[in-house]
């Protein structure tokens, strides 16, 4: 399978655990970190939600051809498990010691922290997961 199709199964599978994670998961205590609409103007999820869809397609495309670039410096050879040490050594400088070390300073956004550092390393690996599976 060519890297740019895998690119955007593994995007859209990144979005769905997206969804999940942000949808279903972490739904008590975010409501402090919303932005209200303006007065009289209702929260319209639509535009958010294809605005989400393109970046997650994006993202899977930049994943795959990363990944299809250094797959052969990975540990485990080709597969899912490939896909997914490679979401995790991306994940790990990337956005868990970013989330983490800003968790230090900003002690009211310590849950949103943490819900973004959970967030990308599910979504990263399902993309992994995907990918891996795809790419063999």
């Amino acid at each position: 399978m060519t890297w740019w199709l895998a690119g955007l199964i593994g995007g859209v599978a990144a979005w769905l655990a997206d969804w999940l994670m942000w949808g279903k998961v972490f739904t008590t205590g975010m409501d402090g970190f919303v932005t209200p609409p303006p007065a009289g103007q209702p929260i319209n999820m639509g535009p958010m939600m294809v605005k989400s869809a393109a970046l997650s397609l994006l993202f899977g495309m930049i994943f795959t051809y990363l990944y299809a670039r250094f797959a052969g410096s990975l540990w485990v050879a080709r597969g899912p498990l490939a896909g997914m040490e490679f979401a995790t050594v991306l994940w790990l400088p990337t956005i868990a010691l970013s989330t983490i070390g800003s968790g230090v300073w900003y002690d009211k956004a310590r849950p949103l922290l943490k819900a973004t550092f959970w967030s990308w390393l599910v979504r990263m690996n399902v993309a992994g997961l995907v990918v891996g599976l795809l790419m063999r």
